[in-house]
């Protein structure tokens, strides 16, 4: 696969299991369930594998914490954020902050725009065709109640389960955190721009005032 960047049809098959977010909200309604993507066991070996070889080619900026090759996690993210908010405190600064949950936001990767940055963070052309060829004929089939529908293509969106998702989420919003550092607006501890941290889609953006927020 890694030599000739193809991929067999059993990888491309899905079912999408929906599980609900709360128990104790409607269970009739479409917006209280998640849908998680059951694949074949060999397509998480792959994304293993690749992860492992290529960890190197699909890190993220400082400003994301989510599903790093090196020790991240929430905890760190909300440290972060704790230590900027005591510092501008103790400095006797205001400081203002906005929480954003993107809504269903694995589902909308376009995938045109999230193979061009792979190109540019140099993946090799086979792991890419690889990954065009999982997703790009990727077929999902829905099930509920112990019923399956047909199979149908999916046009956009990375798979929510799979191993490799989140990673290629985070490389895909990464350059809307990058452009934020450099803009230099918003919380900085000496030097550091920490005006914008994030785990996967779980974004707070941190700033001395209202408008620069």
């Amino acid at each position: 696969m890694l030599i000739h960047g193809v991929a067999p049809r059993d990888l491309m098959l899905s079912s999408i299991l929906h599980i609900p977010k709360n128990k104790l909200a409607s269970v009739s309604s479409s917006e209280n369930y998640q849908g998680i993507a059951l694949s074949s066991i060999l397509g998480k070996i792959m994304d293993h594998v690749l992860l492992y070889k290529y960890c190197d080619k699909l890190c993220t900026s400082e400003q994301q914490f989510g599903f790093k090759h090196q020790s991240s996690s929430t905890n760190m993210c909300t440290l972060v954020l704790k230590e900027t908010l005591s510092y501008h405190v103790n400095n006797r600064s205001n400081v203002f902050c906005s929480f954003l949950d993107v809504s269903k936001a694995f589902d909308k990767v376009h995938y045109c725009k999230l193979f061009r940055i792979l190109i540019e963070h140099r993946v090799p052309p086979g792991v890419i065709r690889i990954l065009m060829n999982l997703y790009k004929g990727h077929a999902v089939r829905v099930m509920w109640n112990g019923v399956y529908s047909g199979f149908f293509t999916g046009l956009n969106g990375v798979k929510q389960g799979g191993v490799i998702s989140p990673v290629l989420f985070c490389l895909y919003i990464d350059n809307l955190l990058i452009q934020l550092a450099q803009s230099a607006v918003g919380c900085h501890i000496g030097n550091t721009f920490v005006g914008a941290l994030a785990y996967a889609d779980d974004i707070v953006m941190v700033a001395p005032t209202p408008s620069a927020l």
